[in-house]
């Protein structure tokens, strides 16, 4: 375990992108006032975006999009205030297979399932459970055959999606713990291990990964289906000021053929949707 998988550098490297432009507007004003100062921000400000322009360079060439490729959404529907009927609409729109919705317990499947009525779906908390400290998921009429199973490997329950048009494959829909202190940081660390576990047995995991592709053990897991620059978390912030910390994370041997983020009024986090290449 290196530094940058402990507190504060877990939060702290989250933002690296924006530290780093932060830093070299500083050494830029710094110029006339101090050479040294400004050559020290300028330094440190390299140190920060070179890396995160690294990490989030665009995909090489993607196969064309096809009617059978796996359609996968994530939202978190920020303890159950996410609108159901823009969500319902976005689906209905969007056509994906499986809806992995963090923050959705049994209250909010039994809100949205009434509007969509080819769709079942699964919540990993128990009932009367309140919304906010689980996952449910959706399974659309293509995903008829995919067995939808509570699991409980994580704090948060997680669901596991298996069969089906997955074929070999799984998915593993979560929420892992915010890494906002010391405590937390060891449950985030064990969570997105369990994670690579998973991916390393050729299985997808979607969900609030609470990690952005500047953790070494976000990119462990998997590569992000997601498009480039464009954040999920806060939707106070522009697009291109926040973070994604939303994935479609991918196994070896499984790729995006498509993705597109989208905003569903209620929620603090912006939907993903990517489109999957997985046999």
């Amino acid at each position: 375990m290196t530094i940058a998988d402990r507190f504060p550098a877990v939060p702290v490297l989250a933002w690296r992108p924006h530290l780093g432009v932060a830093l070299l507007a500083v050494a830029a004003g710094s110029v006339r006032r101090s050479r040294a100062a400004a050559m020290t921000a300028a330094t440190l400000g390299l140190a920060a975006a070179v890396p995160a322009a690294l990490h989030r360079r665009r995909p090489g060439h993607r196969p064309l999009p096809s009617p059978d490729d796996l359609a996968v959404l994530v939202l978190n529907v920020w303890h159950g205030r996410a609108d159901p009927a823009a969500l319902a609409a976005l689906v209905r729109r969007e056509r994906p297979d499986l809806v992995v919705l963090p923050e959705a317990g049994p209250g909010y499947r039994l809100r949205i399932l009434p509007l969509l009525p080819d769709h079942r779906g699964l919540a990993a908390l128990a009932p009367g459970a309140r919304d906010g400290w689980g996952v449910t998921v959706l399974a659309g009429p293509r995903a008829a055959g995919v067995v939808l199973e509570a699991g409980h490997e994580m704090r948060l329950p997680h669901v596991r999606a298996g069969g089906g048009l997955l074929g070999h494959r799984a998915l593993y829909a979560v929420h892992t713990t915010a890494p906002a202190r010391p405590g937390t940081v060891r449950l985030w660390r064990d969570e997105l291990r369990t994670a690579a576990a998973w991916s390393a047995g050729g299985a997808i995991v979607a969900g609030d990964v609470n990690a952005t592709v500047d953790h070494r053990l976000l990119r462990a897991v998997g590569r992000s289906a997601g498009p480039v620059g464009v954040a999920t978390w806060p939707t106070r912030l522009p697009r291109w000021a926040g973070i994604r910390i939303d994935h479609v994370l991918l196994p070896d041997g499984v790729r995006c053929t498509g993705a597109s983020v989208h905003d569903v009024p209620g929620s603090d986090h912006r939907a993903v949707l990517a489109r999957l290449r997985i046999r």
